[in-house]
């Protein structure tokens, strides 16, 4: 691994607890006084951060985009790992839930609880969080399984409000393959107080895989940028 990159345990440590003020942030009754002393070590911790910014590019597996294809991660199955920056499942993302996906045979699984600053309709989740969580459910399980592409469409169907705070079942599996085209599906569903499981919503994408020239033109591009 490059020396730039950051020490893994201790950035996911201080990338949680960032996580977790986010969250506090969003549902606080602080007062004025208390919410100013947020502010003013916020924009300390952030000066202190600043010099130490990667400059670019970006990429969801890895902060120095040379790295790609070195480490032992390149055959990994466990997406958490695979995707470490994603702002879905990163552990290293402070913006990600994050949502735990795990592959279970040729589908990808998770459950996970939404905080409220995922909030849209009165106590359940925002609808661009749940089609954001969907690309990377579909999108993940095909990147993982190595038959994935680039998003080419996404569609999600809403069948009913999606609760805050109660946990949440996703799974996606392939559907079929047509050509460079891989059409996977997912679904969303949580349990009722009464027990009865009910359905939230369900997704249906077509990844394209991308040629080869394509993908290798942008990692040059991507490594001459990193370099200059």
């Amino acid at each position: 691994m490059s020396e730039e990159e950051p020490d893994f345990e201790a950035l996911k440590g201080a990338v949680g607890a960032v996580r977790q003020l986010i969250t506090h942030l969003r549902k606080t009754k602080a007062d004025p006084a208390l919410l100013a002393d947020v502010e003013r070590e916020a924009k300390a911790l952030s000066a202190r951060l600043a010099p130490h910014d990667h400059k670019g590019p970006y990429a969801q597996r890895r902060l120095v985009i040379g790295e790609f294809g070195k480490g032992p991660d390149r055959d990994t199955d466990d997406p958490v790992e695979y995707f470490q920056y994603s702002p879905i499942i990163g552990p290293l993302n402070p913006i990600a839930p994050p949502v735990p996906f795990k592959l279970v045979g040729r589908e990808m699984h998770a459950s996970h609880a939404f905080e409220p600053q995922y909030n849209g309709p009165p106590l359940s989740v925002h609808g661009g969080i749940i089609a954001m969580v969907f690309d990377e459910l579909l999108g993940s399980l095909g990147a993982i399984l190595d038959i994935g592409g680039f998003t080419g469409t996404l569609e999600v169907i809403y069948r009913s409000l999606t609760p805050l705070q109660q946990p949440i079942r996703m799974r996606s599996w392939i559907d079929r393959e047509e050509g460079v085209k891989i059409f996977i599906k997912g679904t969303m569903h949580t349990t009722d107080p009464g027990g009865e499981e009910r359905l939230c919503s369900e997704s249906t994408g077509i990844f394209i895989r991308p040629k080869q020239s394509i993908l290798a033109d942008a990692l040059r591009k991507a490594e001459e940028l990193a370099a200059s």
